[in-house]
């Protein structure tokens, strides 16, 4: 039975992947912050762990017993994007701890080299959190570790519509819904094609929120 550490499980894609991974009969460790409401998780079956993403002993031990190949994901980020930035790190430096062969980071469109592209309005509205998503991805292209890293358009709670694309095209522009995302990613983690790339992961047919319309 293959087995996933998926941090930032708790909600949205993040739990919709935990989700997918069970209904396919995968072993799921899911790390949460202390205190966090893991309802939604014990009910799809997930084993539960509480892990401060800060605290780098606490990350480091949510790996305890684990398989050497454990599928490895994060789609840690929030209000403190210190958690964007050194909450991903010391995943990754504990999924190479641990002996993992490698990690998927869920970050965003506007991080990194996609940044030229990105529209002065979101900029503006999460320019310091994609500067810290950035720092996380140079930290795992730096690891030695496969990777695969999912830049997602804006998201929206949307049913599936398995129109989701993965390109490599970084001069995208979009939205996708959080299950559609989780389809697309858990894809990746089912195949192992953690192959150094970085994906831009959009849905043309998904329409924007109405603030955006």
């Amino acid at each position: 039975m293959p087995a996933l550490i998926l941090f930032g499980a708790r909600k949205g894609a993040g739990l919709a992947i935990a989700q997918a991974a069970r209904a396919a009969g995968w072993a799921v460790t899911a790390v949460v912050r202390p205190g966090a409401d893991a309802s939604a998780l014990v009910a799809a079956g997930c084993e539960v762990r509480t892990a401060d993403a800060l605290d780098r002993e606490a990350v480091t031990a949510a790996f305890a017993g684990l398989p050497e190949d454990v599928r490895v994901a994060t789609t840690l980020g929030g209000q403190d994007i210190s958690v964007d930035d050194q909450g991903n790190r010391n995943v990754i430096d504990a999924t190479k701890a641990h002996g993992a062969p490698g990690l998927l980071l869920v970050s965003s469109l506007g991080a990194g080299d996609s940044r030229e592209y990105a529209s002065p309005r979101l900029l503006a509205a999460i320019g310091a959190v994609l500067e810290a998503k950035t720092r996380a991805e140079e930290h795992l292209r730096a690891s030695g570790l496969a990777f695969a890293i999912v830049r997602p358009g804006g998201l929206v709670d949307a049913p599936l519509s398995g129109t989701g694309q993965l390109v490599r095209m970084q001069d995208v522009h979009g939205f996708i819904a959080r299950e559609e995302l989780a389809r697309l990613v858990f894809g990746l983690l089912a195949d192992n094609r953690l192959l150094g790339q970085t994906l831009a992961a959009i849905d043309p047919s998904c329409p924007p929120p109405a603030r955006y319309a």
